[in-house]
C-alpha cells in the first residue's frame, strides 16, 4: 500500500552468494520469488516497495522505517533457501512512490547497490549506511551476528525462529518443546549453542543505536 511521500526510506539491495554454483537459474529465481512473496506479505504494513528480484540473482525492497529492519531480515534468512548478502540504507528518493521497486530511483538507491559492493569487495554479510557515525557500529555488529547464524545448524534455525515467533519467553520454549516433540532442556540447550540470547542482547542494543 503506497502511504504519504515522505524524506526517507530504508532500501535494501540483497544478492545471492555465488549464485553461478547453484545450478539451475531459473529454479532458483523462481525459488528466490517465492521467498519474497512470503516476505512481502509477513511485512506488508512496514514494506513501502515490494520486494522483488532484480538482475536474475539479487532482489530488492524498500521499507517506511527501521523498525523492522531485524525482524525483516530474520524473514530473509528463514525464507530464502540460499546464502546472501545485503546493502541497507537510509535515504531520500527522487521518484514519485510506486509499488514497484523498479520504477523508482534517488539516491538511496545508489548508495544501497553501492553498500552491497563494498559486502561484495569487502566480504561478510551486511553493509549499513545511514550516512551518519553510527555505521560503524551497526556494520561490523550485524555482521558478526549474521556470520553466527548463518553457521546454524538447519535444526538449529527451525528451533530458533519458532521460539523468535513465538514470544521469546518460557512459554515459547514450551510451546517449542511440544511443536518439535523433544524436551525442554534441548530447547534451552538450543538456544545456547546457537548463542541465540547473546546475539538477542546486540541485536536490542543495535535497535537503541539506530533510533
Amino acid at each position: 500500500m503506497i502511504g504519504a511521500q515522505q524524506d526517507v526510506y530504508v532500501v535494501l539491495t540483497g544478492y545471492l552468494k555465488s549464485s553461478r554454483k547453484l545450478g539451475e537459474r531459473a529454479e532458483v529465481q523462481e525459488d528466490l520469488k517465492g521467498s519474497l512473496k512470503v516476505v512481502n506479505e509477513r511485512f506488508e504494513d512496514a514494506i513501502a516497495a515490494k520486494f522483488m528480484v532484480v538482475g536474475g540473482d539479487g532482489f530488492q525492497g524498500m521499507l517506511y522505517f527501521t523498525e523492522s529492519l531485524f525482524d525483516l531480515y530474520y524473514a530473509l534468512f528463514e525464507n530464502i533457501g540460499y546464502r546472501f548478502y545485503i546493502g541497507i540504507v537510509t535515504g531520500g528518493i527522487s521518484t514519485k512512490m510506486s509499488e514497484n521497486v523498479g520504477e523508482m530511483d534517488g539516491e538511496a538507491f545508489h548508495r544501497s547497490s553501492d553498500a552491497l559492493a563494498t559486502v561484495n569487495r569487502k566480504g561478510g554479510w551486511v553493509a549499513f549506511d545511514s550516512g551518519r557515525g553510527i555505521d560503524g557500529i551497526i556494520t561490523p555488529s550485524w555482521n558478526l551476528m549474521a556470520d553466527a547464524i548463518w553457521n546454524w545448524s538447519e535444526r538449529q534455525k527451525e528451533i530458533i525462529l519458532y521460539y523468535r515467533k513465538h514470544g521469546k519467553c518460557r512459554d515459547a520454549v514450551r510451546s517449542a518443546s511440544e511443536n518439535f516433540g523433544i524436551g525442554e532442556r534441548s530447547i534451552y540447550k538450543t538456544l545456547r549453542t546457537g548463542r541465540y540470547h547473546l546475539l538477542r542482547s546486540v541485536e536490542d542494543a543495535l535497535k537503541d543505536v539506530l533510533n
